[in-house]
């Protein structure tokens, strides 16, 4: 048994130690605020992670294909804005053409990646200015009206639910699903050797294009999540997203190179995040020195995944 668990560890250390990190920081966390393990402080805190986590569960998904995506940002805030200015018109119906547009935005960055052989990093460094711009002409001005019942179910909870943490455990399952299929299993495989997935007879174009098209659903989510929890829309707020999911996405082990990471690690690295956020308004820092705590946190995330990986490589 101890051999098991010790092996056991040794396959998912990137999420054991994730996980011992966040049991520090909720323990520091508590200090400063004691009611953090009851039910509303949960309600609450899953409603403001949530973008976080959809959002860094989609750029994991592009990152595992050898990809990246700078353009998450301005997707996660155009979905926002057309749910939040369709949502009188239904929410179903508002939250269906947000992910359709984000879905669309991400298989047009898979697209020219595929097929044009386009650096990614390129391709969506300017796919952020054409979606961004493309927001600014569906919300020019912050507003929109998302429905204040939907509004207070989501921050508060229904009927004792916290309905944000329910939607992660199930966006978590279907990953879990997905993972296990064709599609799954060429994913990794793309992303860890394209040439060696390509001579195995894996169309290596469609799974690049379906890549990103499946992040653009994550980062979808995420700009519906993030309207519901404020009520409204706003053209800009998506842009910290971008560099915040590039860092959980590190810090949960996942390859820039492809081909190597856990979801569930990304979702708790997003968690870490959210709550060294927190930490950092408790202690009354500044945003600017809250801006360069999470860029030296990346550094070091880096740093040592590549320091670990090279170890690991001799």
């Amino acid at each position: 048994m101890p051999d098991r668990l010790t092996a056991a560890l040794r396959g998912n250390l990137d999420v054991t130690g994730l996980g011992a990190l966040l049991v520090v920081l909720l323990a520091v966390y508590s200090h400063y605020d004691s009611q953090v393990f009851t039910p509303a402080s949960i309600t609450i805190l899953s409603a403001q992670f949530l973008p976080l986590i959809l959002a860094a569960m989609g750029q994991s998904t592009v990152m595992l294909a050898g990809g990246i995506d700078l353009s998450l940002g301005a997707v996660l805030s155009l979905a926002m804005a057309v749910f939040a200015v369709r949502a009188e018109d239904g929410v179903l119906v508002a939250a269906g053409l947000a992910l359709a547009a984000a879905a669309a935005t991400g298989a047009a960055n898979g697209v020219l990646v595929a097929y044009a052989g386009l650096p990614p990093i390129i391709v969506t460094l300017a796919a952020s200015f054409l979606w961004g711009g493309v927001t600014l002409v569906v919300l020019p001005q912050p507003g929109g009206s998302v429905p204040s019942g939907l509004v207070k179910a989501y921050n508060n909870g229904w009927n004792g639910l916290a309905l944000p943490f329910v939607a992660i455990a199930l966006v978590l399952l279907a990953w879990k699903l997905v993972r296990t299929t064709r599609f799954g299993l060429s994913l990794y495989a793309v992303g860890g050797n394209e040439h060696g997935a390509y001579a195995s007879g894996i169309g290596t174009r469609k799974v690049k294009i379906s890549a990103y098209a499946l992040a653009g659903v994550f980062v979808g989510l995420a700009g519906i999540g993030l309207a519901i929890q404020t009520g409204s829309g706003d053209a800009t707020i998506g842009t910290p997203y971008t560099l915040n999911s590039i860092a959980a996405s590190v810090l949960a082990g996942v390859s820039f190179f492809g081909g190597v990471g856990q979801m569930r690690a990304t979702v708790l690295a997003a968690l870490l995040i959210g709550l060294l956020t927190n930490l950092l308004l408790f202690t009354g820092l500044s945003p600017f020195y809250q801006l360069i705590m999470q860029g030296a946190v990346l550094i070091v995330a880096i740093a040592v995944k590549t320091f670990a990986t090279r170890e690991r490589t001799d």
